[in-house]
């Protein structure tokens, strides 16, 4: 891309209205004495094409405050970078309006020509990148660097650093973290998987004891039979209990006669009574205590008091029939207990007794050897589980510790491939540079992390620390590398030919060099040999005027 020619200008900053002016596709000097425009010359394509100033300032002032012109318009012919000719227009008013090759468009669609705007301005005036803070430049550096893809990144690994990362790392800049993320996963487990280890560890060395046998089965199950056959011969009833089912029996047989049967036949005669009064010439009424004159009422009345009769009638027949159930229990535990209460009854109840306390002794102690011999078992099979445990753990300890090993080489393999990539990338960069060196990551040494940054070094020493003219050098080889990686092949205007003696030119580049020469106006050359004869005669005038100066000063 290079600028053909300014058509014509119109109140563009303090530029005269109907400047313009044709240009070079090589080289370009912009040359005139202070305060001839020169600058406000070389701005014109930038302000045209993409609507700031050199710095990026979209709000600059570029209307002439000297003139009421209500327009700023620049009419400018560029060629672009397939050879075809474009005419662009761009009128600043109250309203923006461009126009190119004729047709309306908007500023997102030139693009095309800078594809990035602050790239476009490095390429374009060498003094912006200095000017960036170093975020903005390791940003702008990190748009133009080649990309090396993860295929080609694995390739620059040994065969035994491919085998341990396994395949090409897609995102190399979140590897390592995610390396540091597993690491601590699985550092978390190891050492959840120690506190069980120790736990089962402890649960095998426990100590279990020797299983018993119960010897005396043989002898408890002569004893159960004895005793059996003496149940069913004795019953399961024994003197004493069969003492304390009678008097129980004989306690409610007198519960009933002397305090349920009195209470049923006092009521029983206290509503047969009142049934005799009913059938008396004066019937009193038991509720009002009047006189009942009325038959119909004095039958209803008898017909309750029946009823009475009948209910508590009813309640007599059932504790009669509760005292002949409870006498017949009593006579059949009654014959019992004297079949029992003899000599020979007496003494094999005695037996039975007997031996149902030896059954109960010697069936508490095949319990407990039972007990015993299933806690030995359940300890036995802990600890055969916790061996278990132990081995299954072990291994998956070894598996995690391996697992970590294998975390930490990848994580050192991959911060040596992100110098591996840095340095292929750098080696592209440094094809475009000369004697400049940009440092966009550093190596920290104590933890070998790779950190970025942007550093420029022009042979070997910082920028900061350059003198003018080195800067200046400096700042054209990064303009010719964003230039030629970026692929937009812009124009570069250099506002400070007068700074270095000894400005390259750029294979395929216009470049368009501002210089200040005393007493010359403004104007544009295409000859450096036109440059050095202007010179020459703003010398020669200057000898002259200072030789006229010092004759006076002699007068």
């Amino acid at each position: 891309m290079y600028i053909k020619r300014i058509n014509n200008v119109v109140g563009y900053k303090d530029l005269p209205d109907g400047f313009n002016a044709d240009f070079s596709e090589n080289m370009n000097y912009i040359v005139g004495a202070n305060f001839q425009r020169k600058t406000t010359t070389g701005s014109l394509f930038n302000w045209c094409l993409t609507g700031t100033s050199l710095y990026g300032n979209e709000r600059e002032q570029v209307a002439n405050d000297k003139t009421k012109t209500s327009n700023v318009i620049v009419d400018i012919t560029f060629i672009d970078n397939y050879g075809i000719e474009h005419r662009l227009v761009r009128d600043k008013g109250k309203q923006m309006n461009l126009t190119l090759d004729g047709k309306e468009i908007q500023q997102e669609m030139l693009a095309v020509f800078y594809k990035d705007k602050d790239i476009f301005l490095v390429s374009h005036n060498p003094y912006y990148f200095a000017s960036l803070e170093p975020k903005e430049q390791k940003n702008l550096i990190r748009k133009i660097v080649p990309a090396i893809s993860p295929e080609e990144s694995f390739e620059l690994l040994t065969k035994e650093e491919q085998t341990i990362i396994e395949n090409p790392i897609e995102y190399l800049s979140s590897y390592t973290d995610k390396r540091n993320e597993e690491i601590n996963e699985l550092q978390k487990e190891y050492d959840r998987n120690s506190g069980m280890l120790q736990t089962y560890k402890t649960i095998a060395l426990n100590q279990v004891g020797e299983t018993s046998e119960f010897e005396k089965e043989e002898m408890l199950q002569e004893l159960q039979k004895r005793y059996d056959v003496l149940s069913m011969d004795l019953g399961n009833s024994s003197l004493e209990d069969l003492q304390k089912s009678i008097n129980r029996i004989n306690e409610r047989l007198e519960e009933i006669f002397k305090d349920k049967l009195i209470d049923i036949t006092e009521n029983y005669n206290k509503e047969s009574n009142k049934l005799k009064d009913v059938d008396k010439e004066q019937s009193i009424c038991p509720s009002c205590r009047q006189e009942i004159k009325d038959s119909e009422a004095k039958e209803h009345l008898k017909q309750f008091y029946q009823k009475q009769l009948d209910k508590w009638q009813e309640k007599a027949n059932k504790l009669k029939e509760d005292a002949t159930q409870l006498a017949n229990e009593r006579k059949s535990k009654q014959e019992i207990f004297e079949k029992l209460n003899t000599s020979d009854m007496q003494k094999l109840t005695q037996e039975k007794d007997e031996i149902k306390s030896q059954i109960d002794i010697l069936q508490q102690e095949k319990n407990n050897i039972l007990l015993q011999n299933r806690e030995i078992q359940v300890r036995q099979e802990q600890i055969k589980d916790a061996k278990n445990n132990i081995e299954l753990l072990e291994k998956t300890q070894q598996e995690i510790l391996d697992s970590i090993e294998k975390n930490k080489k990848q994580k050192e393999i991959a911060n040596k491939l992100k110098r591996l990539v840095i340095e292929k990338q750098k080696e592209i960069i440094d094809n475009f540079l000369n004697k400049v060196d940009i440092q966009f990551s550093k190596i920290n040494k104590s933890n070998d992390k790779i950190s970025e940054c942007c550093e420029i070094y022009y042979e070997g020493r910082e920028y900061k620390k350059l003198s003018k003219s080195q800067q200046a050098r400096a700042c054209l080889e990064i303009s010719n590398l964003f230039n030629n990686l970026s692929g937009i092949k812009a124009p570069v205007f250099f506002d400070d030919g007068e700074s270095t003696t000894d400005i390259q030119e750029m294979i395929n580049t216009q470049m368009v060099i501002s210089l200040v020469i005393k007493y010359n106006p403004l104007e544009i050359l295409y000859d450096y040999s036109d440059v050095l004869d202007r010179k020459k005669k703003s010398i020669e005038r200057e000898v002259e005027e200072n030789s006229s100066f010092v004759v006076q000063q002699a007068a």
